[in-house]
C-alpha cells in the first residue's frame, strides 16, 4: 500500500500519542491506573490523621493563647477574604496540603493536584460551600480546603479524562484505542485483506499487549490510520503498480518508474525533437497494489502490447450515390481521418466500386504530441474582384497577377501517431508583403448550354472494359476511356454544357461525338448509332446528343465514354459521381 510522506509522519505522530497517552496513565508505578476507592481510602487515612493533628494543636492553642471557637470562626473567615483577593498562595496550600496527607503520592497525582487547584479557582460555588462548612464546624479551614480541592478535582477529571486501552505491537506503542473490541475488530480487518491479497487465509502474528489507561478524547487513535499501520508490517503482502489502458488491466510492475519508462518506450517512435508535450488519446492509468511478497514481475509481456499493432488494413468499396463525407460519417470516422488515409483520393470525385482505404495498422496506445514549429510560409496574394459582362456569372479570369508574400511563422503543431490534426499559430513576421491579384468576374446570366463544371454519366449501364491497359483480339492494348453496355438506340446525354467540335464518322471510333466544354476539357462518345447534333452547335448538361449503337471497333453495343485534359485522355472514373 502506498504511503506518503504525510501519512508517514501521521502515523509517527499516532505512535507517540500513544506513548505519551500510556504514560501519563501508569504514574502509580504499578502499570495500572489507580482506582478510586483506593483513592478515597488513603484520603479518608490522610483526614482522620489531620483530624486527630489539628484537634492536638487546637487545645494546645486553647490552652496556651485561651482563644474561643468563634475566633477561629472569624480566623477561618478572614482566610477565605483574603483567598477572594489573591487566589494563588491558596491554591499553593491546597496542593501543599494534598501532598502533606500523602493520598495520592507520585508524579501522576502532582498532574491531578494541579488540574484540582485550576477547577477550584474557577468554581465559587465550591468555596461558598467549604465556608458554611468552616462556619459550622470550628476545625482546621486546611481539611476543608483540602476536602475541596478533592472534591473539584475528582469532578473534573471525571469529565477529562475517561477510561481507554494503549495497543503495543511487538513491544513498541502504536495508539490508543476506547475499547477492546475495537482494537478486534481491527485486527480482523487487517486479517481479511491479507487473506484478499494473498488467496489464503491469515492470521495476524504480531505480539499486541493491551494496557488500560485514563485519556482525553483527543488521544484516541484513528481505527483506519491503525489498521494501515498495522497492514502495511505484516510483511505477506507489499506495494506494487498495476498499468490499466481503457480500464483494462495489461500488467504489473514493482515499481511506478518501470511503468512509465513503458510508456515512454512505446511513445517514443512517434516523438521529435521539436516535441514540447505529449500525451497518449487513451485513458492509461498507473495505480498502487498490493500482492504477496513472493510475486514475480514481469515486464516482457507489458512491452510487447504496448507495441503491438492494433488494427490492420481494411478497404470500402464506393456504391451507387456515396459521397466521401457519407462514406466517413457512416464508419464514424471524421472525413479528414478517412483523407489522410486515401491522399491520392480526389473527394468530391469518386467513382463506383472504387476502393477507399478505412483502416490501418495503428499502435496499441495512440500518442498525441505538441511541436513548437518555426518555418517560412506562404502569404497568398489578395484577390481583388472586377466585374465584367464578358464573362458569365460565376466564371473569373486573372486581369494582373500578384505576388504571393512570406512569413515567419511560430506554431504549435498537434499530430497523432504523427499525422497532424491541428495547427495553433503562435506568432508571424512577415518577410515579404503580398501584393493584390485582380481579377475579372462575369456579370451576364449563365446559359443552359454553359459548362457547370462537373460531369454527369452519359448513360447508365455496366462497366465491360475500364480506362487503361487491357488485351483486345489478342494483343495488348491501351483503352483512352469507359465502355458502358447499353443496348442500341439507348439514348446518349451531354455529360457536361458546351460546344460540339466533332460530329461524325471517325475511324475505330465509329459515330462520334466531341464536346469541347467551357474549362477546357473534351467528352468523347464513340460508337453511336446515329448523332442528334453538330459542329458548333451549343448543348446543356443531360441533352440527348447520339443514339448508342457499336459502329467503328466495338464487339457489342455500348456507349464508349472519354475525358481528354490538354490532349491528354485520363480515367473518366476520377470525375464521375
Amino acid at each position: 500500500m502506498k504511503q506518503t510522506e504525510k501519512d508517514h509522519n501521521e502515523t509517527k505522530n499516532l505512535t507517540g500519542k500513544a506513548a505519551g497517552s500510556q504514560d501519563g496513565a501508569q504514574g502509580n508505578g504499578s502499570g495500572k491506573p489507580q482506582s478510586w476507592r483506593q483513592y478515597i481510602e488513603q484520603t479518608e487515612a490522610a483526614e482522620k490523621k489531620a483530624e486527630r493533628e489539628a484537634a492536638k494543636e487546637r487545645a494546645a492553642q486553647i490552652k496556651k493563647e485561651k482563644h474561643s471557637a468563634a475566633a477561629l470562626k472569624e480566623k477561618a473567615k478572614a482566610a477565605f477574604a483574603r483567598n477572594k483577593e489573591d487566589r494563588e498562595p491558596v491554591k499553593e496550600k491546597a496542593a501543599q496540603a494534598v501532598k502533606a496527607i500523602g493520598a495520592a503520592g507520585g508524579e501522576g497525582w502532582e498532574r491531578i493536584c494541579d488540574f484540582t487547584a485550576r477547577g477550584w479557582e474557577n468554581t465559587s460555588a465550591a468555596f461558598a460551600k467549604v465556608r458554611r462548612l468552616v462556619d459550622r464546624h470550628p476545625v482546621s479551614p486546611l481539611l476543608y480546603v483540602t476536602l475541596a480541592v478533592l472534591i473539584v478535582g475528582a469532578a473534573f477529571f471525571n469529565s477529562t479524562y475517561m477510561r481507554a486501552y494503549a495497543v503495543n505491537v511487538n513491544g513498541q506503542p502504536v495508539a490508543v484505542v476506547s475499547s477492546e473490541a475495537e482494537v478486534q475488530a481491527i485486527i480482523s480487518n487487517v486479517e481479511s485483506r491479507a487473506t484478499d491479497i494473498l488467496g489464503e487465509r491469515y492470521n495476524y502474528d504480531g505480539d499486541i499487549s493491551i494496557n488500560e489507561v485514563y485519556a482525553t478524547p483527543d488521544d484516541l487513535s484513528d481505527a483506519a490510520q491503525v489498521e494501515d499501520f498495522l497492514f502495511e508490517n505484516v510483511g505477506a503482502v507489499i506495494q506494487a503498480y498495476a498499468l490499466r489502458v481503457d480500464g483494462v488491466e495489461i500488467g504489473q510492475a514493482r515499481t511506478e518508474a518501470e511503468l512509465y519508462n513503458l510508456l515512454d518506450e512505446a511513445a517514443q517512435p512517434y516523438l521529435s525533437q521539436d516535441t514540447i508535450r505529449y500525451r497518449f488519446v487513451e485513458d492509461v492509468e498507473v495505480y498502487p497494489i498490493e500482492v504477496p511478497a513472493n510475486t514475480y514481475f514481469d515486464l516482457e509481456p507489458i512491452r510487447a502490447t504496448l507495441a503491438q499493432l492494433e488494427v490492420e488494413q481494411a478497404t470500402y468499396v464506393v456504391k451507387k450515390g456515396d459521397t466521401f463525407n457519407a462514406i466517413a460519417y457512416s464508419l464514424d470516422m471524421w472525413p479528414y481521418e478517412l483523407a489522410i488515409l486515401n491522399p491520392d483520393v480526389i473527394v468530391d470525385k469518386l467513382w463506383v466500386d472504387q476502393e477507399l482505404v478505412i483502416q490501418e495498422a495503428v499502435p496499441y496506445l495512440s500518442v498525441e504530441m505538441v511541436t513548437d514549429e518555426t518555418y517560412e510560409d506562404v502569404i497568398a496574394s489578395p484577390v481583388e474582384y472586377i466585374e465584367t459582362a464578358d464573362l458569365y456569372v460565376g466564371d473569373t479570369r486573372v486581369k494582373e497577377q500578384g505576388e504571393d508574400g512570406l512569413a515567419l511563422v511560430n506554431a504549435n503543431v498537434t499530430y497523432v501517431n504523427g499525422v497532424e490534426v491541428e495547427r495553433e499559430i503562435v506568432s508571424s513576421e512577415t518577410l515579404k508583403e503580398a501584393t493584390t491579384t485582380y481579377t475579372y468576374t462575369g456579370t451576364t446570366p449563365r446559359p443552359v448550354t454553359a459548362s457547370n463544371g462537373y460531369f454527369l454519366w452519359p448513360v447508365r449501364g455496366t462497366i465491360t472494359s475500364s480506362f487503361g491497359g487491357r488485351n483486345l483480339w489478342g494483343r495488348y492494348d491501351f483503352h483512352l476511356g469507359i465502355d458502358i453496355a447499353c443496348p442500341t438506340g439507348t439514348s446518349i446525354k451531354a455529360a457536361d454544357g458546351g460546344t460540339v467540335i466533332t460530329s461524325g464518322w471517325s475511324g475505330s471510333y465509329g459515330y462520334l461525338v466531341a464536346i469541347r466544354h467551357d474549362n477546357g476539357y473534351v467528352t468523347y462518345y464513340a460508337h453511336n448509332s446515329s448523332l442528334l447534333v453538330s459542329v458548333g452547335q451549343k448543348v446543356y448538361q443531360g441533352q440527348v446528343i447520339a443514339r448508342a449503337g457499336m459502329t467503328g471497333n466495338a464487339s457489342g453495343p455500348h456507349c464508349h465514354f472519354e475525358v481528354r485534359i490538354n490532349g491528354t485522355s485520363v480515367n473518366p472514373r476520377n470525375y464521375l459521381p
